[in-house]
Order: structure tokens, then sequence, then C-alpha cells
């Protein structure tokens, strides 16, 4: 198969774990479709929780970016500025996933909910969680699962996600977490701690659930989803959404290789990241069988090329059949 037969055009949108202080950025600057609509969404944002969302993202000068009621909505808010923009360039997705909070914005795309009810959501998420005061936080392991599932399970930590062969991650009370990475250290196995102080995709969730259920049910309704959204934890395409189907997204076990198994077995895909960071076409990449003719494009990222990237996405869509 070559460049230009055709291959079903993927949005994946990722989250907590992905963001980063001046995500989008070079959008933001200088692509006026983004600009507005992250305006848009941070004045919203602001009514909330009183604080501007552009100068969190694009002013501030601290180090340190993992504040839940300023994270939680930025990432909402970023992806779904970049989707308005690149459907404005005429790009429609045959299928949408989301993992975990990028549910959120995937859900926008999948016709679930509006922009504003997203983003007023996951403030709404953040807000219960923050008052449950869950402790914790998110380990990513580079090894086989199964060879530390006894290991992990002894130290109290839950198994947040498969996301390919060799790399896994693990959600837990932070003081679990410290003495399983000493552990890990001591046998030179390789890890990191997301920048999440949140024990996401764990049982430790539950504590926030009825607040936010509460909120869901005397506020939202949510519409049936469009053709071709998949569930980032059900893994399979959606006919209709349980009510707290958004707090399943941030609390579940996930499998992303299930969810590329899935799309893969549809033909050959161009998987295109709607995420800040790339992380979601790493994980497409890791997870494509050898013979497989699907592609991955990464659009957001720390090194900000995101004008140049909307150009050759661009191209790249003009030289594929849809």
């Amino acid at each position: 198969m070559t460049e230009n037969e055709s291959k079903n055009i993927v949005f994946l949108f990722s989250g907590q774990g992905s963001h980063y202080r001046g995500m989008g950025r070079d959008l933001y600057e200088q692509h006026p479709t983004f600009k507005s609509c992250l305006e848009t969404l941070s004045q919203m944002i602001k009514k909330q929780l009183n604080y501007s969302l552009i100068d969190e993202l694009y002013t501030s000068e601290e180090e340190s970016f993992e504040e839940l009621l300023v994270t939680h909505p930025a990432i909402v808010a970023v992806e779904i500025a970049l989707y308005e923009t690149v459907l404005e360039m005429g790009i429609q997705p045959h299928f949408i996933s989301g993992n975990s909070l990028g549910e959120f914005a995937a859900g926008v795309a999948g016709g679930v909910w509006d922009a504003a009810t997203a983003v007023e959501a996951a403030v709404e998420q953040a807000k219960s969680i923050c008052r449950a005061d869950i402790e914790g936080g998110m380990l990513v392991v580079f090894a086989e699962e199964q060879k530390l599932k006894s290991l992990y399970g002894k130290h109290q930590l839950f198994l947040a996600s498969d996301n390919f062969s060799g790399h896994f991650t693990l959600s837990g009370a932070t003081s679990h977490l410290e003495v399983f990475e000493n552990e890990l250290a001591e046998q030179g196995i390789n890890f990191f701690r997301l920048p999440v102080n949140v024990p996401f995709h764990s049982p430790l969730m539950k504590a926030a659930k009825a607040d936010f259920d509460q909120y869901i049910s005397s506020s939202i309704a949510l519409n049936a989803p469009a053709e071709g959204l998949i569930s980032g934890f059900e893994a399979k395409e959606l006919n209709a959404l349980a009510d707290d189907y958004f707090w399943q997204a941030v609390s579940r076990y996930t499998n992303f290789t299930k969810i590329i198994d899935l799309l893969e077995a549809k033909g050959p895909c161009l998987y295109i990241d709607m995420g800040p960071s790339g992380t979601s076409a790493a994980f497409v990449k890791y997870n494509l069988k050898p013979d497989s003719h699907s592609e991955t494009f990464t659009i957001m990222s720390p090194y900000r090329r995101e004008m140049s990237q909307l150009d050759k996405l661009q191209n790249r869509i003009k030289n594929t059949v849809v």
C-alpha cells in the first residue's frame, strides 16, 4: 500500500500526564482559530475558578504544573482548540478515541457534548477530586507487567493501564509508590513518575465519585455519540454512554493495545495525535504490527513546531484518498 491509498483517519486524545506548561504556544500565538477557541474557554474557566488559563499556560514562570484545578481543564481546553483547528482545515475523522481525561475532548469530537460543557465538566470533576482529598500519583514502568504483578500488588499499587508490551502505568498512594520505586531502582528497572498528584485509574478514586455523579445527573444531558467514537476503557465502538461514563474514563483500567487492535482490524489508519505531547502517537507505533500500513502523525509537542506540522498534515491529507 502506498501513501496515496486510502486510510481511516483516527483522532486520538490523551489525558493526564501528557501536559506541560506552554502546551500549544505556537498555535496560540499564530493560529486565529486555536487562539479564539482557547480564549473563549479560558474566560469560562475564569468564571468558575477565578484564574486565567492563558496566563497559566503561557505567562507563568512557575516550573511545576501539577495543580489539578489548572491541569484538568487545561488539557481538555487545549485539545478542543486543536480539534476545532483541524476541523476548520476540512479534516474529518472516521474514528475518535480518548484515553482517560482525553475522553472529554473526544466527546466533543464525537458529538456527545459541546466544548463549553466538556470544559465545565472537567472543572467540576477536578473540584470533586480535590474536595475528596485523594492523595497519590502515577508511575510508568518499563518492564513486562506480569513479571512485576506480585511485587506491585504487595505494595498496594494498582494497574492503571497497559500501554504496549514492556510499558505499563501504576497508580496508588504516594508513600507506596516511593517504596516501590526504590525496589525498581535496586533491580535496575527503568521508571518515571508522571506529573500527576492523583491516583487516577485506581479504586482510590471512589471517594470522589458520588460528588461528580451528582453534578452530571443534575446538570448534563449526554447526546448519543456519532458513529466512530471508541471508548478508551471499554475498547469498543459506542452507541450510547452511561451516565457515569466520564467518571469511569478517569477511574477504570485502560488497555491501549486493545484499542489499536480494534482500529487495525478496520484497515490501515492515519492516527493523528490530538494531545499535547505526542504520547498517543508513540504508543501507537509500539503497538503496530510489523506488516501494518498505518501511520502516525503528531501536531503538538514541547518542541513548538505546531504550525509547520499543520502544513505537513494538510499536505498529507491531500495525498490520502479517504
